[in-house]
C-alpha cells in the first residue's frame, strides 16, 4: 500500500471511529429515554392501581357495613337533629318506638345508615362515596351522568366501573360497583317490586390522586436522576475509549508508516522474486502440459497399432487349421502385446500421479471373485517358472464391497507379478482377510508372500520410489513404476503398504485398506463372456458403421463384427462417418475420436443433430481418455466409452447392452464351436467357387496370394450383391485365415 493510500485510509478509519461513537451515544441515550418513558408510564400505572385498591377497599367497607344491617334489619337509633325519622320507611309499622323510660327511636335501615357515613365522615378522611340508583326513594340518591352510565351497564353485565376525574378541581378516581337485592332488603324495598338478585343501585367511591401523584412524582425524580447519572457516565465512558481508540488509531498508523518505510526495499526484492518463482513456475506448468500432450498422444499412437496387433493374434488364434507351433508364436504375440500394454498404463498411471489428476472411482465389486480373476491371470506366468501360486481367503470375508476397482486390481496385479517376477522356486500365496482398527472400523489386509531371495533392509524402502527396481541382472524388465504406483493407489484409497523382508528368507508385501461393504451389485463386474461365435437366431438385420482412421483398427473391427453376422460400412474420418450415416442409417455406430478433418466429437454431434440420430447409439473408441475428456464424448453424444485396446466381451457386451443383440457362444468348457459352425470343408469351397467367371477366380487368387486382407473384403463385398450364399462362405473361409484351402478350391497351390 502506498503512502497516499495508507493516510487516505487513516483518514476514513478516524471518521468511521467517530461516526460509530456518535451511533453508539445516540443509541446509549435512546435506550435511557425509552426507559424513562417506560418509568414513567410504570409509575402512573402504579398510581392508578394503588388509588384502585384503595377505592376497592372502601367499597367492600361500605358493603360490609351494609350486610352487617340487613342481618340485623336496620338499628334503632335515637331521634336527633341529624337523625330524624326516615319518612320512605313510613310503611314500617315499628318505624319508631318509645323506651319504657321514655326515649324516642326511630329505624334506619342499611341504606339510610350508610347515606349518614358518607355525608357525616367523607371529608374527615378524604373519600367520598355514595349510594344510588335508577329508582330512587330520595331524590337526592339521584345518579348524576358518570352514576348513571354505570348503572346501566351493570344491568348488562359489567362488573364495576372506573374513571380519573375532577371533583371540585381535584383530581379523583371514581369507582362503582353494583349492590344486588339480598333478601333483607325486601323488607324495606319489597313494594318497589324489587327480588332478590335483582340491581337495586350502586355504590360509588370517590379517592383523591393528589396524594398518590405527589408520591409518584417523587418516586419519578429520584428515578429518572439516578438514571441521567448512568446515562451520563455512560456517555463519559464512550468519550475515553473514543479518545482512547483514537490514540491507538494513530498509534497504529504511525508503526504501519515505519514498517513500510522498513520493508520497501525488502517488498521489491519479495517481487523480484515472486516474479522468477511465477516464470519458474510458468515453465513448469508449460512443461506439464507439454508432457501431459506428449503422453496422451504417445498413448494413443501406440495404443492404436496395439489394439491391431492383440486384436488380430486373437482373431488368428482362433484358426482351425494352425499348427501347435503357430499357436504358441500367436500367443507369445499377444502376452507381449498384454505386456507391452502395461508399460504403457504405468507410465499413463505415474503421469496422472505427478500432476495430481489421479481420483477415486468407487464402484461395487465382487472382491473374492476379483481376486481369483487375479491369480487366474497371472497363474500361466508363474507355471512357466513351475511356481505354485494359491489364494487363502478369510472365510468372514464380504463378498460385494465398495472400492475402485480398477486400482484395487492393479495392486494385487503389480504385487503379485513382482512376487513372480523375482521367485525362482517355491511359490506365491496370496491372502485376503478382515480386521478390526482401535476404533472399531473394519480394514481389509490384503499380503503377497514369496519364497524369493528377499530385500535387504536398506533397499526396503526405496523399492517403493519410481524407477527403483531390485533383484539380480536379467530380473529388471519393466519401468520400475509398479511398486510407486502401488503405494500411491493405496493410499487413494485410504490405506497403505508395508513390506517386510529379509535376504534369503522371501518377502512379504502387506496392503491395508478401508472396507466397505455393499450389498448392491448393479455395477459389480459381469463374469467372463464366452466367445461369441454369431447372432442368435430371430435377430434384425443389425446395420454397423466403423469410424476409424486407423485402417488396421477398421478392418479388425469389421472382421470381428462380419463375423458375427452384423451388416458392416467403414468409414476412414468424420466426415465419410456423416455422409455414411446419412445414407445408411446404421443403427449403432462405433466413433474413433481422434480423426482428420472432422474428429469424432464434430461427427457425434452432427449425427445426434440429423434426421433420426436421436435414435442411434454411438459408442466412442479412443486410444486416451481421461476423465475429463471422458465427460466431453459423453457431452458430445455418445452413450459409452470404450478405451484401446479392447476385447472381444468389450465389444460384444456393449452392442448387447445398447442394442439388446443376442449371440451364439461356444461351448463354455472347451471354448470351441459346435461342427455347424466350422469353416467351409474344402469340397464345399471348390463346388462355391466353380461356376465363378475367370476373371472373378483370378480376382480372389491373387489377394489370397498377396495376403490382401482389403482386397479380399472388396471382392467378397461385390460377390455379395449376386451370390450371397457364395460369398458367406468365402468370408467364412477368409476369416478363418484359410488361405491354402482357398488356393486348392481356386486350383492353384501356394509354393
Amino acid at each position: 500500500m502506498s503512502d497516499a493510500h495508507a493516510d487516505t485510509a487513516f483518514r476514513a478509519q478516524l471518521r468511521h471511529l467517530r461516526k460509530y461513537v456518535v451511533l453508539a451515544a445516540l443509541a446509549w441515550t435512546l435506550s435511557f429515554a425509552g426507559l424513562s418513558l417506560w418509568l414513567l408510564d410504570h409509575f402512573r400505572t402504579m398510581t392508578l392501581d394503588l388509588a384502585y385498591q384503595e377505592a376497592q377497599a372502601n367499597f367492600n367497607k361500605d358493603q360490609a357495613f351494609r350486610f352487617w344491617g340487613t342481618l340485623h334489619s336496620g338499628v334503632y337509633v335515637p331521634v336527633s337533629d341529624l337523625v330524624q325519622p326516615n319518612p320512605y320507611l313510613a310503611h314500617l309499622p315499628e318505624r319508631d318506638i318509645t323506651t319504657p323510660s321514655g326515649q324516642e327511636l326511630t329505624l334506619m335501615n342499611p341504606a339510610y345508615m350508610l347515606r349518614h357515613l358518607n355525608e357525616q365522615f367523607g371529608d374527615l378522611f378524604g373519600v367520598r362515596g355514595n349510594i344510588t340508583s335508577l329508582q330512587p326513594l330520595r331524590p337526592e340518591n339521584a345518579p348524576d351522568p358518570w352514576e348513571e352510565e354505570a348503572l346501566q351497564a351493570f344491568r348488562e353485565g359489567a362488573e364495576e366501573r372506573l374513571e380519573v376525574a375532577d371533583i371540585d378541581e381535584e383530581p379523583h378516581l371514581r369507582y362503582m360497583a353494583p349492590m344486588r337485592v339480598e333478601r333483607g332488603c325486601l323488607e324495606c324495598h319489597a313494594h318497589q317490586g324489587y327480588e332478590v338478585g335483582d340491581i337495586r343501585g350502586g355504590v360509588s367511591v370517590a379517592v383523591p390522586l393528589d396524594d398518590y401523584r405527589e408520591r409518584e412524582a417523587e418516586t419519578a425524580t429520584v428515578t429518572l436522576a439516578a438514571l441521567s447519572g448512568v446515562w451520563l457516565l455512560g456517555l463519559a465512558g464512550l468519550s475515553a475509549g473514543a479518545r482512547r481508540l483514537s490514540r491507538d488509531v494513530r498509534a497504529q498508523h504511525a508503526a504501519a508508516q515505519q514498517i513500510r518505510e522498513l520493508n520497501t526495499g525488502l517488498e521489491r526484492r519479495v517481487e523480484q522474486r515472486t516474479a522468477e518463482l511465477d516464470e519458474a513456475r510458468r515453465q513448469a506448468e508449460d512443461a506439464n502440459r507439454a508432457k501431459s500432450v506428449f503422453l496422451a498422444s504417445m498413448s494413443h499412437e501406440l495404443r492404436t497399432p496395439l489394439n491391431a496387433i492383440l486384436g488380430f493374434s486373437r482373431l488368428a488364434a482362433r484358426g482351425s487349421n494352425l499348427t501347435g507351433e503357430q499357436r504358441d508364436h500367436l500367443g507369445l504375440v499377444e502376452r507381449n502385446g498384454d505386456h507391452l500394454l502395461s508399460l504403457i498404463n504405468d507410465v499413463l498411471d505415474m503421469a496422472r500421479i505427478e500432476s495430481g489428476r489421479l481420483t477415486m472411482e468407487p464402484v461395487t465389486l465382487d472382491l473374492p471373485q476379483t481376486l481369483e480373476d487375479v491369480v487366474a491371470t497371472l497363474g500361466a506366468r508363474a507355471r512357466e517358472k513351475n511356481l505354485t501360486l494359491t489364494l487363502d481367503t478369510d472365510p468372514e470375508l464380504p463378498r460385494f464391497i465398495r472400492s475402485d476397482a480398477r486400482k484395487l486390481r492393479q495392486i494385487l496385479i503389480n504385487l503379485v507379478g513382482n512376487a513372480i517376477k523375482y521367485t525362482e522356486t517355491g511359490g506365491v500365496e496370496l491372502r485376503a482377510e478382515t480386521r478390526e482398527d482401535p476404533a472399531g472400523e473394519r480394514r481389509l489386509q490384503l499380503g503377497v508372500e514369496d519364497t524369493g531371495p528377499g530385500i535387504p533392509p536398506e533397499q526396503q524402502e526405496s523399492i517403493f520410489e519410481p524407477f527403483v527396481q531390485g533383484g539380480a541382472a536379467g530380473t529388471t524388465e519393466g519401468t520400475g513404476l509398479g511398486l510407486s504406483i502401488t503405494r500411491q493407489f493405496a493410499e487413494l484409497l485410504g490405506g497403505s503398504v508395508d513390506v517386510s523382508s529379509a535376504p534369503g528368507q522371501g518377502s512379504r508385501f502387506s496392503v491395508d485398506l478401508p472396507l466397505e461393504a455393499a450389498d448392491d451389485t448393479a455395477d459389480t463386474p459381469a463374469p467372463a463372456a464366452r466367445r461369441v461365435l454369431g447372432l442368435a437366431p430371430g435377430q434384425p438385420a443389425w446395420r454397423i458403421l466403423v469410424a476409424d482412421d486407423s485402417e488396421s483398427n477398421r478392418i479388425l473391427l469389421q472382421r470381428q463384427l462380419e463375423e458375427a453376422g452384423f451388416d458392416v460400412r467403414l468409414a476412414a474420418d468424420g466426415e465419410e462417418a456423416v455422409e455414411v450415416y446419412r445414407e445408411w442409417q446404421p443403427h449403432f455406430v462405433w466413433m474413433d475420436m481422434r480423426m482428420p478433418r472432422m474428429d469424432g466429437y464434430q461427427a457425434t454431434r452432427a449425427i445426434r443433430e440429423a434426421p433420426g440420430g436421436q435414435d442411434t447409439v454411438v459408442v466412442a473408441l479412443t486410444a486416451s481418455a481421461s476423465l475429463a475428456q471422458a465427460r466431453e464424448i459423453r457431452e458430445a453424444g455418445c452413450a459409452d466409452l470404450i478405451s484401446k485396446p479392447y476385447s472381444d466381451n468389450d465389444i460384444f457386451g456393449t452392442l448387447e447392452r445398447h442394442l439388446g443383440v443376442e449371440f451364439r457362444y461356444a461351448d463354455a468348457e472347451t471354448d470351441t464351436p459346435t461342427p455347424a459352425d466350422d469353416a467351409p470343408a474344402p469340397e464345399t469351397l471348390a463346388a462355391q467357387l466353380r461356376p465363378l467367371s475367370p476373371e472373378r477366380r483370378e480376382a480372389l487368387a491373387r489377394a489370397v496370394r498377396s495376403g490382401d486382407l482389403q482386397g479380399m473384403n472388396e471382392w467378397v463385398a461385390t460377390l455379395h450383391e449376386e451370390e450371397p450364399e457364395c460369398a458367406r462362405v468365402i468370408h467364412k473361409a477368409a476369416e478363418a485365415f484359410r488361405y491354402e484351402d482357398l488356393l486348392k478350391a481356386l486350383g492353384e497351390n501356394r509354393t
